[in-house]
């Protein structure tokens, strides 16, 4: 039997001696080695020394029991490693001796090897632990034990066949868009299968980024950011941006620079009635009330009724002069276009996140190019994320994190490999921290970094088909 000996820079935890393979025999040679992927532990054999390996799972100890002492070890040693806490050892009266690794998290059990001279036990750190159980014909849900160099996680995912009869909508908190309700809630009213958390959105509770919900654009793209769009069968993703005119009369009056969200300085946003009942804008722009595509009023102050069959234009600074042209009874259009125009194209559902986790199969992180901040870019965290696999499944996967010794969460690089590893020819980041949240069957099935379901904006649901 041949014998993995660590090098020299492997970090040799314990009091150890090294022997030449001639001394290794008779001497005693103890020696725990903690690497990244794996703790090895190897132990000299008297003659007639038997060793027993047994284990417990909470907390998670490897038991070593053995007819005779072993030399030399320490009653107790600290060690510091992410998964390994403390080495014991205890001798009975009679000569029987114990000796116990006692780890942070749970892990696999060892690999046994041995021969008349040694005894040798690998615990493995680096491992995953796959269970996935059928929801429905055609919807699956995945749950991991994993973990690695790092420590532990977590992750739970739902693997959808887009070629049955299910529908991937989005739901807005509360059904408007200043809304926030808990995933749970909204997939409760909805009668969904599953859902998870989905867009970024601010305090105030409306999504940020491109959100459309059955064809009405709510929120308009943000810097060019990755966006999922969700059709009948089918699913694409990729950079959307946005572009807005108003046309007086036919002809082209100005360009729209939002929808549903604040007014800035020297812009045009036109409110619809997702927005609410008011625009609850300031008194410093010009408004342009337009029902049944007629101006109706005009309010040279902010916080405009928005009609149920029309608009509201708001404008500010530069901007003001556009709308100041308009008269009641005008006749006013306005064309809102994604670029690319996946409503055009069937996908009736479109959600912003970012950055991008996977391309063509490939890890390409697009943090940088999109803009996001280091709270979403740097380190572990509770993460969500949505890919898209070669054989028209959708991914929606979830990952625990902030829980030490049960679940440390991912970076964003292990995100996308993890999704990589589930199959994703592309991948996107969500929403995550405290609102990365999984629910099935109206169970909340992850652990919430906030130790309890948070209310969010937003949520993807899945529910049953009507084809």
């Amino acid at each position: 039997m041949q014998w993995r000996w660590a090098p020299l820079v492997f970090f040799l935890l314990t009091l150890f001696t090294v022997f030449s393979p001639a001394q290794a025999s008779t001497a005693a040679l103890k020696v725990l080695t903690v690497l990244p992927q794996e703790v090895l532990l190897t132990l000299p054999k008297g003659e007639g020394q038997e060793f027993q390996v047994s284990y417990t799972s909470h907390p998670m100890k490897v038991i070593i029991d053995s007819n005779l002492p072993i030399p030399d070890l320490p009653e107790r040693q600290k060690i510091d490693d992410v998964a390994l806490r403390e080495l014991r050892y205890s001798q009975e009266p009679g000569g029987a001796s114990r000796l116990v690794l006692e780890f942070n998290y749970w892990l696999p059990e060892g690999v046994v090897q041995e021969d008349e001279h040694l005894f040798q036990l690998t615990v493995p750190k680096t491992f995953v632990e796959t269970t996935r159980r059928i929801v429905e014909l055609g919807l699956v849900y995945g749950h991991q034990r994993r973990a690695d160099s790092f420590g532990p996680n977590v992750v739970n995912y739902l693997e959808i066949d887009l070629r049955r009869n299910y529908e991937v909508k989005l739901v807005l908190a509360q059904d408007r868009i200043y809304g926030a309700e808990r995933v749970s809630e909204m997939a409760k009213r909805t009668g969904a299968l599953a859902a998870v958390n989905g867009a970024y959105f601010a305090s105030t509770g409306r999504p940020l980024g491109v959100f459309v919900i059955d064809g009405e654009l709510i929120t308009e793209p943000y810097n060019n950011r990755t966006a999922v769009g969700l059709g009948p069968g089918t699913a694409v993703m990729g950079n959307v941006d946005f572009q807005g005119e108003v046309y007086h009369e036919g002809r082209l009056l100005a360009a729209v620079s939002g929808i549903n969200r604040p007014r800035l300085q020297d812009e045009l946003i036109i409110y619809t009635p997702a927005h609410g009942t008011k625009t609850n804008t300031n008194p410093y722009g010009h408004e342009v009330v337009v029902a049944g595509g007629v101006v109706v009023q005009v309010q040279p102050e902010g916080n405009s009724t928005i009609p149920e069959d029309g608009f509201v234009l708001s404008a500010h600074g530069e901007m003001r002069q556009y709308l100041a042209a308009l008269n009641p009874g005008d006749r006013v259009e306005v064309s809102l276009r994604l670029e690319p125009d996946w409503r055009e194209q069937g996908f009736s559902q479109i959600i912003g996140g970012g950055p991008r986790l996977v391309r063509a199969g490939v890890l390409d992180i697009t943090g940088e190019e999109e803009a996001f901040k280091d709270d979403i870019l740097k380190g572990r965290a509770p993460r969500t994320a949505i890919g898209i696999t070669a054989d028209d499944k959708l991914l929606l996967v979830t990952v625990n994190g902030r829980q030490p010794n049960v679940s440390v969460g991912m970076t964003l690089d292990e995100l996308g490999n993890l999704l990589i590893e589930l199959g994703a020819l592309e991948a996107m980041n969500l929403d995550g921290g405290g609102s990365t949240t999984m629910v099935i069957r109206n169970l909340v099935l992850n652990l919430p970094s906030d130790g309890k379901e948070r209310a969010v904006s937003n949520a993807i649901v899945v529910v049953a088909g009507s084809r």
